[in-house]
């Protein structure tokens, strides 16, 4: 059993920058509702990795609209960093981010073949007939259709490698003016040099992970300095960094949390919504340097998630549907009714022509004829509609 003293141990006014130990359980609603204060209804500083801006060129068009969209929406919450947009303007011209599908099919042949060539060599009649084919020539014929289908799909998306990148390069250029801090990259990398090693010795976030890299191993730490400064000068004392970096310099799991039913589990991925808590020593740092409460750290995924959710954002969650499924954003059964209806723009319109059809209130339309067109439009689907809240749905579409 652990130790508790009878009488609390007497503690005076709290002091605003104290090195905190790791939480090692969390309530996921708290986390989730600091996530999305600083997100959705705050006026904090938004700052973005340069992972994220090279996130941006893997999507497609609609997408990449979606996102362009919501990056400008930001106005004089965003902010770029200058270390990143010296980082971006090293890979921008680089063909992984101009063409980042360019070799995709070839690769897939490749081990579409060896497949070919393993299965025709390891498995029998018997085995065939235990994956759903009749016979092994069954097997291998279906094994062809599947591999002309696969490699079709490569093929369309290595082709849509052309166009709208460029116009996403000068998107970019446009919004890091825009938005770019006016730090000097040089003096920054000068007084980098002079910390960064002792820090990354003893430990300290962020960066040490990165000790060993040839070149910018002290990047995240500048990142990191800057971050400080602006929120600094601008009285900021609350952040969001979103980042797809989640190495442990950065961030950490708790070991357990608590569901909104009160149920206390093991971390996981999928229960957890993917959450990390920044480093304790960087809530420290950030809260000394601020006199603020929190820094709040954010994967794109996560970002996607909370946007398109009809959860916590059921007004303009259907504006980001394109871009949740781009991202294979985790989707509720709600979620994906909207995402059903949304990208479908014949049937959008029938509903706003028809049953979701109002004038002066949204109260003239009736719910249950909505609900009932809902799921005889959406009959083939395998959404299970008894977990579908029907009134978000109707709102985050014809609202």
């Amino acid at each position: 059993m652990p130790y508790e003293p009878d009488e609390p141990f007497a503690v005076d006014e709290p002091v605003v920058s104290r090195l905190r130990p790791k939480q090692v359980v969390v309530r996921l609603a708290a986390e989730r509702n600091r996530f999305l204060g600083a997100l959705l209804h705050g006026d904090c500083p938004i700052f973005l990795d340069t992972n994220v801006l090279l996130w941006g060129f893997g999507l497609n068009e609609q997408a990449s609209e979606v996102w362009q969209r919501w990056l400008w929406r930001l106005r004089e919450r965003l902010v770029i960093p200058a270390w990143v947009v010296h980082e971006y303007n090293q890979l921008s011209d680089k063909a992984e981010i101009l063409s980042p599908y360019k070799t995709l099919s070839r690769k897939l042949q490749v081990v579409l073949d060896e497949l070919k060539a393993s299965s025709a060599r390891a498995l029998d009649g018997a085995a065939a007939v235990s994956v759903g084919c009749t016979s092994k020539i069954d097997l291998e014929r279906k094994l062809a259709e599947a591999t002309n289908f696969i490699v079709n799909v490569a093929k369309s998306v290595s082709r849509n490698d052309s166009g709208h990148r460029m116009e996403l390069l000068k998107f970019y250029e446009n919004l890091l003016v825009e938005h770019a801090l006016s730090s000097d990259v040089h003096e920054l990398y000068r007084q980098a040099r002079v910390e960064f090693d002792a820090r990354s010795a003893a430990r300290l976030s962020p960066g040490g992970e990165d000790a060993r890299k040839p070149q910018n191993s002290c990047g995240d730490f500048i990142i990191w300095k800057e971050l400080l400064q602006h929120c600094a000068e601008i009285g900021a004392g609350e952040a969001l960094f979103i980042s797809n970096d989640v190495k442990e310099d950065w961030c950490y799991k708790p070991a357990r949390i608590i569901l909104d039913n009160g149920k206390e589990i093991a971390w996981s991925s999928e229960a957890a919504g993917n959450l990390r808590l920044p480093n304790p020593d960087l809530v420290a740092e950030f809260q000394r340097h601020t006199r603020g409460e929190d820094i709040v750290f954010a994967t794109v995924e996560q970002v996607v998630d909370a946007l398109g959710s009809t959860d916590h954002n059921v007004i303009d969650a259907a504006t980001y549907t394109f871009l949740a499924q781009a991202a294979q954003s985790s989707r509720t059964p709600t979620d994906r009714v909207v995402d059903w209806i949304q990208s479908s723009e014949a049937l959008y319109t029938e509903g706003l022509r028809g049953v979701a059809s109002w004038d002066r209130s949204p109260s003239e339309v009736d719910q249950e004829k909505f609900q009932e067109w809902c799921r005889d439009r959406l009959n083939d689907s395998d959404i299970p509609f008894d977990k579908v809240n029907w009134g978000n749905v109707f709102v985050a579409l014809y609202l």
